[in-house]
């Protein structure tokens, strides 16, 4: 009689182990490269607290990408850097904005310009200022560094000053494709200049230098306020239907208190409430 409850309990545990086991979950979530750095701060704090699920964040595939992975099937949650347009809410897509990131124009860890006035960014860019020492700065050729029409921080640039938005830049303005790139050229080079969400920023190896526009202030107040034109909205896109346990515990890790912390933090601004989604047509 004894060996028999010693062999039910032994089943019992195997049972429930193989059901706890079939319960965990890697949530690898792709997309955009604008909220990758801070969503992976979040995903190794949600992955420190509890042992069951691992979220990861891979290398960017675009917020297009984001969208066909959640539309086929290969993703249950995925992250973009823009809130989607109406055709890319069809088929019960969802959008939950995470926060508003402020976009900054940044200088290498060798520029000593603190503040400029918008018309001499625009003559960064396309080629008639060349040297820091133009700017009342230490002398030093400007590597400016740029981003394709329709990378989200150039097109937040835009919405606050439309000509930069179609900008010819200089032959000389080095145009990259990702946020890594932009990072790792400034980085590389002391007296270089870009622009990227604050939050991007972070993975930054060296002590890059915020450029001011005029008297363009960038704090909570001016944020919240909209006084501080340049920004950009992201969140995580899903299905109903298909999110995973996994995906709707990290969503409500996200929305928690520490959550928001964290994007506060890294200079995020948390919307009000991000389980607020929107469907095409709503």
């Amino acid at each position: 009689m004894m060996k028999r409850r010693s062999q039910a309990m032994m089943l019992c545990v195997l049972v429930l182990s193989l059901v706890t086991n079939a319960a965990a979950e890697t949530l690898v979530i792709p997309g955009s490269g604008n909220p990758e750095y801070v969503l992976d701060q979040l995903a190794k704090a949600f992955n420190s607290r509890q042992k069951r699920h691992q979220v990861v964040i891979p290398e960017t595939i675009g917020t297009a990408g984001a969208v066909r992975a959640v539309t086929d099937g290969t993703a249950t949650l995925a992250r973009v850097g823009r809130p989607l347009k109406e055709a890319e809410l069809a088929g019960g897509v969802l959008y939950c904005p995470l926060g508003r990131d402020p976009v900054v124009f940044v200088g290498g860890a060798g520029v000593s310009v603190g503040t400029v006035t918008m018309d001499q960014m625009l003559d960064i860019y396309t080629g008639k200022l060349t040297n820091w020492r133009e700017l009342g700065g230490n002398p030093g050729t400007i590597r400016a560094i740029g981003r394709e029409v329709t990378d989200a921080s150039r097109q937040a640039i835009g919405r606050g000053v439309a000509v930069f938005a179609d900008l010819k830049l200089h032959e000389g303005v080095k145009v990259v494709h990702l946020d890594s790139q932009m990072i790792e050229l400034l980085d590389r080079f002391p007296n270089s200049v870009g622009f990227l969400n604050r939050s991007a920023l972070s993975a930054a190896k060296t002590k890059l230098v915020y450029i001011t526009l005029d008297s363009m202030g960038l704090n909570v107040e001016t944020l919240e306020s909209g006084r501080y034109p340049f920004w950009i909205e992201f969140g995580l896109i899903y299905k109903e239907r298909t999110l995973t346990e996994a995906g709707r515990e990290f969503l409500d890790f996200v929305n928690s208190p520490e959550g928001k912390d964290i994007l506060r933090m890294h200079g995020v601004m948390p919307v009000a409430s991000m389980h607020v989604t929107t469907r095409a047509g709503q």
